[in-house]
């Protein structure tokens, strides 16, 4: 009894991942006394909700088999255009909205690229990529995107409510929130309906073009809420800030089962990607260790979280001679039956 519900724990989307954040956790506590220190415990929260909340706009987006390389960029034009609003003069308000607007407009050009132009999404991402941050080096050669007077703004990253730092509440809120959405309404159904069979999808009525238009927006979006809360954060804006960004996303997705070929993800699994490659992270820094091995990390994560994960899922399952459980993504037709039910 013990081995079937060891081997059907392992059969559950995420268990990987579960595994992998406590090894580490346990690793770099034994390396550092001072790792499991509440401070230590909070830097690894707020450094972890940045890739976290673009993981999460990443995971809608491969559910549905597309791929969205332009959110690092346009997280760091997102911090660069709400920095300088400020610097120029701007209210905390119009900071804010001015860099949502960022994200707003880059998901839009995406996904109308994508599902009404034809182009594939790499194609189309890796394009808006290079346009969100060459528009930033521009806009920082023009003017020093920091010195910028606003309690308000510095607030949302670095103040504290009931003694829990203001971006883990935010980022909390949207795991619960967008997890919901993913799965208990006819747009989450949608979604993956999308992503398990675009054809069949579209035969059976559902508006997949509005879908991936619509994932893509979300995406963006939440790259730019990323942005603003990291310039609150760092209270100011590097030229380069945001690249590498887009593969973190992707590897906290995918390191919590999120399918690369769509059809199969959860926020709430991504949520503890985020937080395994943030756990590495700070305890890459207090070991002093080079910080490109932490982008070596980054990598093997996209390579070795499919290898491991598929593995360890297929030899559970043939040992328990059954199928995945219910849980995880339904089959076609139930997904087609709800998604008609809620489009």
């Amino acid at each position: 009894m013990s081995s079937n519900r060891l081997l059907r724990f392992f059969s559950t989307e995420g268990a990987t991942i579960g595994i992998l954040l406590v090894g580490v956790v346990v690793l770099f506590s034994i390396l550092n006394s001072s790792y499991l220190t509440s401070e230590n415990i909070e830097n690894i929260l707020v450094q972890s909700t940045f890739v976290l909340i673009i993981a999460i706009g990443m995971t809608f987006v491969l559910i549905t088999g597309g791929i969205d390389l332009s959110v690092g960029s346009v997280l760091g034009l997102s911090a660069g255009i709400s920095v300088l609003v400020l610097v120029d003069g701007g209210g905390f308000l119009l900071a804010v909205l001015a860099g949502l607007a960022v994200g707003l407009g880059f998901g839009l050009l995406n996904g109308i690229l994508i599902a009404k132009a034809g182009i594939n999404d790499f194609i189309a991402t890796l394009a808006t990529l290079g346009i969100a941050g060459g528009a930033l080096v521009l806009i920082a050669a023009e003017k020093p995107l920091t010195g910028f007077e606003s309690s308000t703004f510095s607030a949302l990253a670095n103040d504290k409510v009931v003694g829990i730092p203001l971006p883990v509440i935010i980022a909390a809120v949207m795991v619960v929130g967008l997890e919901l959405v993913l799965r208990r309404t006819g747009f989450g159904r949608v979604v993956f309906a999308v992503g398990i069979n675009r054809e069949a999808a579209h035969l059976s009525g559902l508006n997949v073009d509005r879908t991936r238009i619509a994932v893509f927006v979300i995406s963006g979006v939440l790259a730019s809420v990323s942005g603003i809360l990291l310039a609150s954060r760092l209270s100011s804006v590097p030229p380069r800030l945001g690249q590498g960004f887009e593969l973190q996303a992707i590897a906290a997705a995918v390191l919590a089962g999120t399918s690369l070929a769509g059809g199969r993800g959860s926020v709430a699994r991504a949520a503890l990607g985020a937080l395994f490659l943030g756990a590495v992270n700070v305890g890459i820094q207090l070991e002093q260790i080079d910080t490109a091995w932490y982008q070596v990390v980054v990598g093997l994560s996209i390579v070795g979280a499919m290898v491991i994960d598929r593995s360890v899922r297929e030899l559970a399952l043939s040992r328990m001679r059954m199928h995945v459980p219910p849980d995880t993504t339904p089959a076609m037709p139930d997904v087609l039956a709800g998604a008609k039910e809620g489009r």
